[in-house]
């Protein structure tokens, strides 16, 4: 038998260990405290997050994020948590002196190509990767040098001179000015920075793009806004030119409602670096729009509520970009998810629950309506815009998705900002298949928050993807799915979870069940059908087919200018449709 030393102090020493192995085992072994389950839930969830291990059911781990939205958002949006960027420091701007400062300026300040310059063929000049460094890094660079910007006195050009002789002596200066205009220099069209561009911001409204071929198109959706919604939001017009949208145009656009401004992207931006074509005029007319908070609306969109209300969506509130979603369609698709996984090690909470990462869709996004606060997501609206330019599109982003679509959620998974995706997939609005009353035919619908009719995209057309050029008789609608408000992964707390049960009926988690197979598309229809159909209410029905009315005129005096006349919109009543 082993005896105690005879030294107190060692003695002492060797008891209160013994203790406390002794009530590290019984702690050890003891069954869980009578708590409630849910409030244990929340201790393992806290813990996971400090030591950054796996949350429980998901795939990936839980990012450095400080950015936080509210507990009750996730049960009507999918919110995208980023990873945190570090701030520029002194130590950074010391490092730039360093033979390793040295060599990464050399790396991040490569040029790509130069205006003009044709690179068919060569899609190794363009490296995505490396691209999404450079863009974060020049994010940490941005939120350093803005705060210094606005401490300058002067107007902007007296600023902009300030801000280059600050570069003389201030090497992170340099480095943010040179980075900048490698990676956007179609900013520097008449300014030095972005810094004066972003000053500029201010107010609410809407940006429409329209060329010739889409003047009736977006002349009936302004027009149903402003006639039948009586929408007071200011609505600016972008075109390339007048190739692009005739004078003639411009000027019937200016004056057939007001607060209408009709805009030359190309006098804003400089389209030499740009070379703007097709679908992406759209995120840089975002950017030249002098709206700090600005909404997008495609030219054949239109609403069944006032657009305004997205200015208030909780998710746009919470995070300053607020997505819709496609429709479910084309499953088993890997180019996309492959493509983002190369060129992103890092990204936030959404890609890993997406419908393209888990196979499901082709598509995520739809960009006919798009909301983004310039003033807090300047970072991200610059990488939505890099995503669009000439031979990013055309050797990478454009070959990999259907055009500008999924850049704008990509594009802030570059720079790691927040955004929200509305949780209801595409749906339809539009009238009953023939001989099948359980199928909605038509165009995309999306559903607001509370799950109401909002907007939707694709025209007035039975289904002008093939070549039906009918109207719609407006009258069904049906959603498609993907609401998932029980999914337990979107009730992190015990309050939520709770509420969630009541609303269900059900008293356990362990009663829940996946969400029903959503609806299913026929593409070539135009048709959704596997849904709840569902009636317009008679002022969804009168706006809806009331917009034909407007079309009818649009389409009448889009004829006219084609054949040289010069029809005057003020003298239509366009409240009641008639010429």
């Amino acid at each position: 038998m082993l005896s105690l030393p005879r030294s107190p102090v060692m003695r002492l020493l060797i008891l209160v260990l013994a203790a406390l192995i002794v009530l590290a085992f019984s702690v050890r072994n003891r069954s869980l405290p009578d708590q409630n389950y849910w409030d244990f839930r929340q201790q393992q969830q806290q813990q996971r997050q400090r030591q950054q291990l796996p949350a429980e059911g998901s795939k990936e781990r839980v990012p450095l994020s400080s950015f936080k939205v509210p507990e009750n958002l996730y049960l009507t949006h999918d919110v995208a948590i980023p990873h945190n960027i570090p701030p520029w420091t002194r130590a950074d701007t010391e490092m730039l002196g360093t033979s390793i400062g040295f060599t990464l300026k050399a790396e991040m300040l490569r040029q790509e190509y130069r205006p003009g310059e044709d690179l068919t063929g060569h899609p190794e000049r363009i490296n995505f990767a490396e691209l999404s460094r450079a863009e974060r890094l020049y994010k940490a660079l941005w939120n350093h040098v803005y705060p210094l910007y606005q401490s300058l006195s002067g107007r902007d050009r007296e600023r902009e001179q300030q801000l280059l002789d600050m570069a003389k002596t201030r090497p992170e200066v340099d480095f943010f000015l040179k980075l900048e205009r490698r990676l956007y220099p179609w900013l520097h069209y008449g300014r030095q920075s972005s810094l004066s561009l972003h000053k500029t911001f201010k107010g609410k409204g809407l940006v429409f793009c329209a060329g010739n071929g889409q003047f009736e198109f977006v002349v009936t959706s302004i027009q149903a806004l402003r006639s039948r919604l009586k929408s007071a939001l200011p609505i600016q017009v972008f075109h390339m030119g007048e190739s692009d949208l005739s004078p003639e145009r411009q000027k019937y656009l200016r004056e057939m409602a007001s607060g209408i401004e009709v805009v030359d992207v190309t006098q804003i931006l400089d389209n030499a670096h740009m070379q703007l074509g097709g679908w992406a005029i759209k995120p840089f007319a975002m950017m030249a729009s002098s709206f700090e908070e600005v909404m997008f609306v495609d030219a054949d969109a239109y609403f069944l509520q006032d657009p305004a209300v997205l200015f208030d969506d909780p998710g746009y509130l919470a995070t300053g970009a607020l997505f819709f979603y496609d429709r479910t369609l084309f499953p088993d698709w890997t180019e996309g998810s492959d493509w983002i996984k190369s060129m992103l090690p890092i990204m936030s909470t959404f890609p890993s629950m997406s419908r393209m990462f888990n196979l499901q869709s082709a598509h995520e996004q739809e960009s006919g309506v798009v909301v983004i606060n310039k003033k807090t997501r300047f970072p991200g609206m610059l990488a939505i815009c890099k995503m669009n330019g000439k031979w990013e599109r055309d050797l990478y982003s454009y070959k990999v998705f259907h055009g500008d679509k999924e850049t704008f959620w990509v594009g802030f998974e570059m720079v790691q900002e927040p955004y929200a995706f509305m949780r209801n997939y595409g749906g339809v609005i539009g009238q009953l298949r023939e001989d099948d009353d359980q199928s909605v035919c038509g165009a995309q619908l999306h559903e607001d928050h509370q799950g109401r009719p909002l907007w939707w995209n694709g025209g007035l057309y039975r289904n002008k993807n093939s070549g039906v050029y009918t109207y719609l008789d407006f009258g069904y609608w049906m959603s498609g799915g993907g609401r998932q408000e029980h999914r337990e992964r979107f009730t992190r707390d015990k309050e939520t979870m709770i509420q969630v049960l009541t609303d269900l009926g059900i008293g356990s988690s362990n009663e829940l069940e996946l969400e029903p197979q959503d609806p299913l598309w026929d593409f070539g229809e135009s048709c959704l059908a596997g849904g709840t159909v569902q009636t317009l209410t008679m002022r969804e029905k009168g706006l809806a087919n009331g917009y034909v009315g407007i079309d009818k005129i649009a389409r009448e005096d889009g004829a006219k200018m084609y054949n040289g006349e010069s029809p005057d919109p003020r003298r239509h009543n366009w409240d009641t449709g008639t010429a």
